[in-house]
């Protein structure tokens, strides 16, 4: 998942993949899940938390004719720690013949399943992901700069840091508000895959698309609004999830839908439901742990079919009842 801002003083900027002195870029990410650790300590570089089956990047060729190159995707574990290198790349992938057109933004999907024998990489908590062109590619090819705050996974852009070799200790800080991160994203599974089908809402309400959500494609004669506010209202969703432990407990965050109403979580065995809530309209449902439990596996995650979103059915239970009712007349006034 990935939200991008196109703001601030390196809006829609870039960094070259070959700006001379070496051939590859690359930037962190963080993925929710895995084992708590203390700070300093390093997260566990083998223990898959995630499985990945693309990557999406996005790249510019600022120039004013058109470049044909090969570029090679890598990713890297990490321990997490700032000034560690990381290990050596787990999976490599080129693409041949990539043409970016003069003057282009162009989103280069990388499959990562099929180029892995037609099955997910599984991935540890934290990974570098670099890109690689040969030396001679114009220095006006590059990778798009952005400011992530992604759903389920974290690329960390508080720290604006990136490296030119992930092995390496050092790197490199975008210096300029806001600080940013290189614009990917990423499409897989944790141990948990939840559906909403939201078919019964206007289409004005559906989810979009998760590259587009920050991108006003619909122009300014939109009826709906900005297309940044639009995105957001129709892809954001709360979590709230349950604990049974002795002491029961209940976690609450914020987290991303794809365009078909997807999401994918970390869940712990102790977790007894998942309910999701929409942050536009309130509606809400749940997800009940099978008698087998949660999935450990995160390539072969729980699924429980597609949850129908019920207009009218506020608190997710199932059914519209004097509850719902209820926490309509109790909210009355605090809506748009």
């Amino acid at each position: 998942m990935v939200r991008w801002a196109p703001t601030g003083g390196l809006a829609l900027s870039y960094t070259s993949l070959v700006p001379g002195t070496t051939n590859t870029r690359a930037d962190d990410m963080v993925l929710f899940g895995g084992a708590a650790v203390d700070p300093g300590t390093g997260y566990d570089t083998s223990t898959p938390v995630a499985c990945i089956s693309e990557i999406d990047t996005l790249l510019v060729n600022a120039g004013t004719t058109d470049v044909t190159v090969d570029i090679t995707l890598n990713i890297h574990p990490w321990t997490g720690i700032f000034g560690t290198g990381a290990l050596p790349s787990i999976f490599t992938m080129t693409a041949t013949g990539v043409t970016l057109p003069a003057g282009s933004l162009v989103l280069l999907t990388w499959n990562i399943a099929a180029a892995n024998n037609g099955n997910p990489l599984p991935v540890p908590k934290a990974t570098w992901i670099k890109l690689s062109a040969p030396f001679g590619t114009p220095t006006t090819v590059g990778w798009i700069i952005s400011n992530s705050t992604p759903g389920n996974t974290s690329f960390l852009p508080g720290r604006g840091y990136f490296r030119t070799d992930p092995m390496a200790t050092g790197g490199f800080v975008f210096s300029v508000l806001p600080q940013g991160s290189l614009a990917f994203a990423v499409r897989g599974t944790h141990n948990f895959v939840g559906q909403l089908d939201l078919s019964a809402l206007a289409d004005r309400a559906k989810p979009k698309d998760l590259w587009s959500i920050e991108i006003d494609e619909d122009g300014t004669a939109d009826p709906d609004g900005d297309g940044v506010e639009e995105g957001l209202r129709r892809n954001l969703i709360e979590v709230t999830v349950t604990n049974d432990a002795a002491t029961p407990f209940s976690s609450r965050f914020v987290t991303y839908i794809d365009a078909n109403g997807r999401f994918t979580l970390p869940v712990d065995p102790a977790i007894s439901a998942i309910k999701v809530r929409r942050w536009d309209n309130a509606l809400a449902a749940t997800f009940t742990r099978p008698s087998a439990g949660w999935s450990t596996d995160p390539c072969s995650p729980t699924d429980l079919g597609a949850v129908t979103v019920t207009l009218g059915d506020v608190d997710g239970n199932g059914v519209i009842d004097d509850a719902d009712l209820l926490t309509v007349l109790f909210g009355f006034g605090s809506g748009e």
